[in-house]
């Protein structure tokens, strides 16, 4: 029993991240949420009062995606600012192919009047960041006379840059490369020429390498006619390379001269 309500819970948490990623907190509906989820509306407000609740859940999720990753990296071994670098391609990632976090950027973005259980899921990925910084610090990789809070500005800019450009289209393959050229850059400014020697700017082998830009993000559901499948969230995706590349660099860039 309790299984089966665990997977109600995560059908409908999984349902609600589609649909504020989709139309936004404001327009999203707990009945539509329902539908898609394949529950009752009263199942849902079994599990969640209201849709404040629900929000707050979707978010909980990509907090708990972002500290899974973080964790692993660091339990492999690898070097901080490796695990940093890579942790950023996995926003990429995120960001143009998994609702949980899409939502999440999106729910911080609409709803940054600070009302609470729903947080700025951007301030959690720097803080993330931030972290990862402070442990590369300490292993002796930062550039002398690099100050942390200076690095935490650059990298805070490479994430807002991750966001804008997904959110405007740019297919992954194209906001991964760019992102390593970013980091390329980075680098240079940051990091101890040593450090830096043996890091990889690039996204790590493995699933990240086989997501597909064409998957429609947002296609229609078709068992439930109730949900109008509405508008592909931003604009289609028409930018240049040239484009995300100044979205992701020039985030970085502008922040650091602040």
């Amino acid at each position: 029993m309790q299984e089966r309500s665990e997977r109600t819970r995560a059908r409908l948490v999984g349902a609600a991240a589609e649909l504020f990623d989709r139309y936004g907190y404001a327009e999203a509906r707990l009945g539509d949420i329902s539908r898609v989820a394949g529950v009752t509306k009263g199942a849902l407000y079994f599990h969640f009062a209201s849709k404040q609740e629900l929000a707050a859940a979707v978010q909980e999720s990509g907090c708990l995606l972002l500290d899974e990753t973080v964790l692993a990296l660091r339990r492999d071994g690898r070097p901080a600012l490796q695990s940093l670098i890579d942790t950023t391609h996995a926003l990429a990632v995120w960001a143009t192919g998994e609702p949980v976090v899409r939502a999440s950027f999106r729910l911080g973005r609409e709803r940054a009047d600070g009302q609470r259980p729903v947080l700025n899921y951007h301030l959690v990925c720097v803080a993330a960041a931030g972290r990862l910084l402070a442990r590369a610090a300490e292993e002796g990789a930062l550039r002398r006379g690099v100050a942390e809070d200076a690095a935490r500005t650059l990298v805070a800019g490479m994430i807002a840059g991750i966001e804008a450009a997904a959110w405007s289209g740019a297919p992954y393959p194209e906001l991964s490369s760019c992102l390593s050229e970013a980091w390329t850059l980075v680098l240079r400014a940051v990091a101890e020429e040593e450090a830096a020697r043996g890091l990889r700017t690039a996204p790590p082998p493995g699933p990240t390498a086989d997501l597909d830009p064409t998957v429609d993000l947002h296609p229609a559901v078709d068992p439930h006619p109730a949900v109008d499948p509405g508008p592909a969230v931003g604009p289609p995706g028409q930018g240049s390379r040239a484009v995300t590349v100044s979205t992701v660099s020039a985030s970085a860039g502008s922040l650091s001269s602040r």
